[in-house]
């Protein structure tokens, strides 16, 4: 019972700080997914002008191929017949010769980075940034949701695909929870045996999602005082189930070494922990010991 306490404790305390926006602490982007897959990314992408830029690297996901001119500081991306010519700090780009304006121009900070939104939908995909998690999504015109992931015996597999779907909203999301560098620190809860929901957690507040027919809905969000029950601000309508036991139930978040961590009861109630190293965001989510789905 003391593990269980000090651990509701040390949850409360995660979440509490609030996340202030400046030149130290900026937009960021947590993870980009290409088609369903969370992507590595040598150089984490950035928001310039209110536009995502990603490493040029980075469109290899979406089947596009580059080369770099260093004497013109121009990036020429090719995808079948069309092509894409950018410049460092210019906002007139060429598709297939012919002059476009581009919101943001490139940029070089070490790797080069690209207007995502820019490139990829002049190949035909769609780009859209999640803020309550601060993720990034790109999709092409054929994809679908994978619904034998979602459904999965392995709960590890399902919940990593409950995690890659975008959550959508049918009411307005709390602000503050989208505040710039609220997402520095993050981690998603589980009820035990379950991936058909989740409660994302970041530095502000929390957001209580549910997966049905492919979607992430979220149902709720709030954020408290004193502990998970002390209700400081919501938006959408607070579920009937108890989502204060999921905290005690399974919890994966990253640690303070920058490793990935989850706490979670074994078949004998114990409260038990384990760390990982990550390759990727989807590594957040860990194989919970002899636990079977309901």
């Amino acid at each position: 019972m003391k593990k269980v306490i000090v651990f509701v404790f040390f949850f409360v305390l995660m979440f509490q700080s609030w996340a202030i926006a400046d030149a130290a602490n900026p937009i960021s982007v947590n993870a980009v997914n290409v088609n369903g897959k969370f992507i590595a990314t040598d150089v984490s992408p950035i928001i310039k002008d209110g536009r995502v830029l990603v490493p040029i690297r980075t469109l290899a996901s979406l089947g596009v191929t580059y080369q770099w001119d260093s004497k013109s500081q121009s990036a020429l991306n090719t995808k079948g017949k069309d092509q894409i010519k950018l410049t460092a700090n210019k906002k007139e780009a060429f598709k297939n010769n012919q002059a476009v304006q581009v919101d943001v121009p490139v940029q070089t900070q070490g790797r080069i980075l690209v207007p995502i939104r820019f490139v990829s939908e002049n190949f035909g995909y769609k780009a859209n940034y999640e803020k309550v998690r601060s993720i990034l999504f790109i999709q092409d015109g054929n994809y679908r949701v994978d619904q034998e992931s979602l459904q999965a015996e392995d709960l590890q597999a399902a919940r990593q695909a409950a995690i890659s779907l975008p959550i959508q909203f049918s009411f307005k999301s709390l602000s503050s929870l989208e505040r710039p560098g609220a997402n520095k620190d993050y981690g998603y809860v589980f009820p035990r045996g379950d991936a058909s929901r989740y409660m994302y957690s970041n530095n502000v507040g929390h957001t209580v999602v549910e997966i049905k027919n492919g979607v992430a809905k979220a149902v709720w969000q709030f954020t408290e005082g004193n502990g998970l029950a002390d209700i400081v601000s919501s938006a959408g309508q607070k579920p009937s189930y108890n989502y204060v036991e999921w905290v005690t139930d399974i919890m994966m978040f990253n640690d303070e070494n920058g490793n990935i961590k989850a706490v979670y009861k074994d078949e004998k109630g114990q409260q038990k922990d384990l760390t990982a190293k990550a390759k990727s965001y989807i590594d957040i989510i860990q194989p919970i010991p002899n636990e079977t789905r309901k």
